[in-house]
């Protein structure tokens, strides 16, 4: 991704995370970032929040798990702030009240 750049996830009805879902656990790993910064997780249709999910350094490779709230069209966002490749793994959903 580039830097300073959002990605929009399609969460709800893909492998197997029901429509119904409010929230999405996942594990986030940033992989070779070109300068130091963050990555944050937010539902679509919000602002970026100030928060950070991931922060890493140059040429690290740096996974964390977060729980994401999945905001309008069942997607999430995912912002980096310096250029990254990142991989994201869907470890389960939350179904109810969103945390």
């Amino acid at each position: 991704m580039p830097a300073g750049s959002s990605l929009r996830l399609d969460i709800n009805g893909r492998v197997g995370i029901p429509d119904a879902a409010t929230a999405v656990v996942l594990n986030l790993t940033a992989v070779l970032p070109q300068a130091p910064g963050y990555a944050t997780m937010f539902p679509r249709g919000v602002a970026t929040p100030q928060a950070s999910n991931l922060n890493y350094a140059p040429g690290q490779v740096v996974p964390n798990a977060v729980v994401a709230k999945i905001g309008g069209g069942g997607d999430v966002c995912l912002f980096t702030l310096a250029a990254a490749d990142y991989i994201v793994d869907v470890t389960g959903y939350l179904l109810g009240t969103p945390p």
